[in-house]
């Protein structure tokens, strides 16, 4: 793997982490999500993943980064999924009780953060490399 492209991941990580800290410190955390007839919208967490990888695909300057970061946010959906139905409760929602119900509960929220990584990690990669005068790919 090209170091670039590593950093970029690092530092998109260290961004969503970042983000994720600031939400729970202000206390957006619970209040942060709006409900549609699809599902929940966590427009905090789709404007981070936009950020965090807009800023990996700028230092990454590499097309592969684009799908670095899905890969990266595909994992964060992952470990979130299995740590809320892992913590369920026998009084907890329906849906969070089984990883099918949670899967369809976040569906919206997961096409939207993943298209926003996908989105950020293209438009961080193309200003970095209009930037540096660097050929497009």
């Amino acid at each position: 793997m090209d170091k670039r492209i590593l950093l970029g991941c690092l530092s998109a990580a260290g961004m969503l982490l970042l983000f994720g800290i600031c939400t729970k410190l202000f206390g957006l955390d619970a209040r942060q999500a709006i409900n549609t007839g699809f599902g929940p919208i966590p427009a905090i967490d789709v404007f981070a993943a936009l950020v965090a990888m807009g800023l990996g695909g700028a230092i990454a300057r590499h097309a592969h980064f684009r799908w670095v970061a899905l890969l990266l946010m595909v994992a964060m959906w992952t470990l979130t999924l299995f740590t809320v139905v892992s913590m369920a409760l026998p009084d907890s929602p329906l849906p969070m009780r089984s990883m099918a119900g949670a899967l369809k509960y976040n569906a919206v929220a997961i096409v939207l953060t993943l298209a926003a990584a996908f989105g950020g990690a293209l438009l961080g990669e193309r200003l970095a490399r209009r930037r540096d005068g660097l050929s497009m790919r």
